[in-house]
């Protein structure tokens, strides 16, 4: 039997090389994962390693309370997953400034993305189910969307329920503040902006409470500024 060749590597480039094939192997199970749940009902992600007896023990009861309801410790990883990702509810039920109830627009546009800010994550806050520690959870999923439309399916259909959402109220501002979008700009440009810029700061929200570029300032002012500069770069007089 041929005796298999000895690595010639030096240690410190051995664990490295190992390392690389690593992560390619990391992303090539996702695609499996992903392409199988397109095909079936399975839990991905950190929803794989919820355990029906520690879920169970929060009521005092065993893990078959669980799995007598679902049929087996997979179906409610699946179906826990399914109802997690569904918030279409909290899209439904966000709140935004009444642009009626400002003085000017820079007073409406602080209002409304301090408050873009307050509904997303804070970074170090306690699990609880809200809108912004399921969007955290959701991120865990967005690596299946690359390969699977039943995981990418859900996120892009909430997007387009939050445009509806924002355009409504983006059109009520304009008209309140007597405003007009910039010639080849349009409703949905400015929603679909607003939209990327808020998650995308959510993002560092997730990893600091301040400033990422000046800790003296809190996260929010992040948003705030960004988003004041965005509205200006859209919006004229009419």
């Amino acid at each position: 039997m041929a005796s298999r060749k000895r690595s010639t590597l030096p240690r410190d480039e051995a664990r490295r090389r190992y390392v690389e094939i690593g992560e390619r192997v990391v992303l090539e199970q996702v695609r499996t994962d992903a392409r199988r749940f397109d095909q079936e009902s399975i839990a991905v992600g950190p929803f794989a390693r919820l355990d029906a007896g520690a879920v169970a023990a929060r009521e005092g009861k065993t893990r078959g309370a669980v799995t007598n309801l679902f049929g087996s410790q997979a179906a409610f990883q699946a179906e826990t997953m399914a109802l997690a990702l569904n918030t279409w509810e909290f899209i439904e039920r966000i709140e935004y400034p009444d642009p009626a109830a400002f003085a000017t627009a820079d007073e409406w546009v602080d209002a409304f993305f301090a408050g873009e800010s307050a509904r997303g994550p804070v970074h170090r806050a306690d699990p609880e189910v809200t809108y912004a520690s399921l969007w955290a959870l959701w991120l865990s999923t967005v690596p299946y969307g690359l390969w699977s439309e039943r995981a990418s399916a859900p996120g892009i259909e909430e997007q387009l329920q939050h445009l509806q959402h924002l355009e409504q109220v983006l059109g009520s501002a304009l008209d309140r503040f007597h405003l007009t979008l910039r010639e080849g700009t349009t409703l949905r440009d400015l929603a679909s902006a607003i939209a990327s810029l808020t998650e995308g700061v959510w993002l560092n929200q997730c990893l600091t409470r301040t400033h990422p570029s000046d800790p003296t300032q809190p996260v929010a002012e992040l948003l705030r500024r960004s988003g004041r500069l965005l509205w200006a770069g859209a919006t004229a007089p009419r």
